[in-house]
């Protein structure tokens, strides 16, 4: 099958964002596949050029004359101690029968029955036929009597400890022929075992196995990506194209990023994020500024005939406009349908340079009030940014161009109409370098004002009487993605001026306001409390990389009370 080259479509997609567009596969000016993988697992460079699949084999093919290399293994639990050699001795034995030359594994011990040999092929592979013989010139040290078990590897194929559950599939008590030669009805297997039933002396010059279509399974992970700087990333593009049963097959693309170049390092590095949808550009979830990037590719079948092969990936990256920019906003409260002054700090470490800030929020920026660099005014633009169907979104605003590490831009305006709570989404851009990618802020104290004690970007309702003191959701961002490392977030809340039980809720908002998750609902009393949130929606569905609102909500006597902080989620 002739895929098509996809790699110009990729760049016209990408080309929606900024930055620098890697292009992986594809075509000429594209990265060569077989040249950028750190890692690889029964993955085919050359059935269609420039794409990547899982390795089909053909009927011809010996899978078992790479079984090492592929990280497949051969064991035997007891015939080390008949043999009694060294454990590097064994294995060189066992080796011999996968190597595809004039070697033999041999039990030359005639007393010796029981012997058991264990083949891991390393992945699931569609088997028809089994064979294996002596060397030439040895024919009479075959083996007598043996059974067959095998294993498709599959998880319903298990034993309660994990185990691989080997089947019986062919039983020969008694043996005349050398040349051992099995058809096998066209199944994925994994596992081989073989156990001598009869007394004797036996080798085996070469145990071989034969297949066709595609294995079950095979994964692709990129080197790692060294942009020399921290970088921040814009939108990634994939094409997916499919052999056979388009509905037995997938191919799901991911990415993590890091501050080392090690990825072992599960402090400096993200987790791998969710499956980026393929055909459309995706922002990219990985955390950033971050140097340091892989992505990976997995493949998935349940038809030996059918597999998902991936043409082309776009990847967009910059480098950062400073090693870290963190935004917060005071007052943290205000008051429902009243014009309100808020303030809202960005200060900067160690940035090449940027001159606007991007404001998203729900509730509408009326009026700015003034704009300081390092507490000094200064001169500014503004202009309303829009979304695709032209409603108002937030500001951008225009400033003289900041450089330099700590630098601190404050920017007075007035908001009206907050509606419940709102949130304050910041991002900031270079206009004298166009093609590179904005970053977004952090939220956290920038200490510029002993008065504002916050240290978010949202802003909450105010009533008369204040029954939510203190509302955290950390760590933020948070990667559910059960390395054991931040896999939940923890709903932190001070609860003050309650002498009885009161109907108390933490709830999860995505920014279209839509309830996606009540964390908690029940009654509280005075003091502080904790709620976790594992990333799940109410159906236990992991909900999608992005920006969440936890809400906890009071219904006292006086009246509701809510307070929203914001939980970023990555993968």
């Amino acid at each position: 099958m002739v895929l098509p080259v996809l790699s110009v479509a990729l760049l016209g997609l990408a080309a929606a964002g900024n930055g620098e567009t890697i292009v992986f596969g594809g075509g000429p000016g594209s990265r060569a596949w077989d040249q950028e993988y750190s890692q690889i697992a029964v993955i085919d460079f050359e059935a269609n050029p420039g794409s990547i699949q899982p390795l089909q084999n053909d009927p011809e093919d010996n899978i078992s004359l790479k079984l090492i290399e592929r990280g497949g293994q051969i064991t035997s639990p007891n015939a080390r101690t008949v043999l009694e050699v060294t454990q590097s001795e064994f294995e060189n034995l066992l080796d011999n029968m996968v190597d595809g030359r004039n070697t033999a594994f041999e039990i030359k011990i005639p007393s010796a029955t029981g012997i058991i040999l264990r083949f891991d092929l390393g992945e699931r592979f569609g088997v028809n036929r089994i064979r294996f013989f002596p060397r030439e010139g040895f024919e009479e040290f075959f083996l007598k009597g043996y059974l067959v078990r095998l294993n498709d590897g599959s998880e319903e194929q298990q034993t309660v400890s994990g185990n691989p559950d080997l089947r019986l599939f062919k039983t020969v008590e008694r043996n005349l022929d050398p040349v051992v030669d099995l058809a096998v009805p066209l199944q994925f297997v994994r596992f081989i075992e073989v156990k001598q039933l009869v007394r004797g002396e036996w080798e085996i010059d070469e145990f071989e196995i034969f297949g066709e279509g595609f294995t079950s399974a095979a994964a692709y992970i990129s080197n790692v990506f060294d942009e020399d700087r921290p970088a921040v990333f814009g939108g990634i593009t994939w094409a997916k194209e499919t052999i056979g049963e388009p509905a037995k097959v997938s191919a799901t693309v991911s990415t993590r990023s890091g501050h080392t170049p090690d990825p072992s390092d599960s402090l400096a590095w993200s987790g791998w994020s969710l499956p980026y949808p393929a055909g459309v550009r995706t922002p990219i979830a990985s955390p950033a500024p971050r140097q340091y990037w892989q992505f990976r590719v997995l493949f998935q079948s349940s038809d030996i005939l059918s597999a998902a092969t991936v043409d082309s990936i776009a990847v967009e990256v910059s480098p950062a406009l400073a090693d870290s920019v963190v935004g917060e906003v005071w007052p943290q409260d205000a008051a429902i349908g009243q014009a309100t002054e808020l303030t809202y700090w960005v200060r900067s470490y160690n940035s090449s340079g940027f001159d606007q800030l991007d404001i998203k929020t729900q509730a509408p920026v009326e009026v700015i009030r003034s704009v300081q660099i390092d507490g000094t005014d200064v001169a500014w633009d503004q202009e309303d940014t829009e979304e695709d169907d032209g409603n108002i979104v937030g500001v951008r605003i225009s400033f003289p161009r900041i450089t330099g590490d700590d630098r601190l831009l404050r920017v007075v305006f007035e908001g009206i109409a907050l509606h419940y709570n709102t949130v304050f989404i910041g991002k900031i851009f270079d206009t004298q370098r166009p093609h590179n990618l904005p970053q977004t802020l952090v939220e956290g104290n920038v200490d510029a004002d002993p008065v504002a004690a916050g240290d978010d970007l949202s802003v909450t309702t105010r009533v008369a009487d204040n029954r939510i003191h203190f509302l955290e959701a950390a760590p933020a961002p948070f990667t559910p993605n059960g390395d054991g490392v931040n896999d939940q977030t923890i709903v932190t809340y001070d609860i003050v001026n309650l002498t009885g039980g009161s109907p108390v809720s933490v709830q999860v908002y995505d920014l279209a306001g839509r309830l996606r998750r009540v964390i908690y609902s029940d009654l509280d009393i005075g003091g502080r409390y904790q709620r976790v949130w594992d990333g799940a929606d109410d159906n236990g569905q992991m909900l999608a990389p992005g920006i969440y609102l936890v809400r906890v909500e009071v219904a006292a006597d006086t009246g509701k009370e809510s307070k929203t902080a914001i939980a970023p989620l990555v993968y």
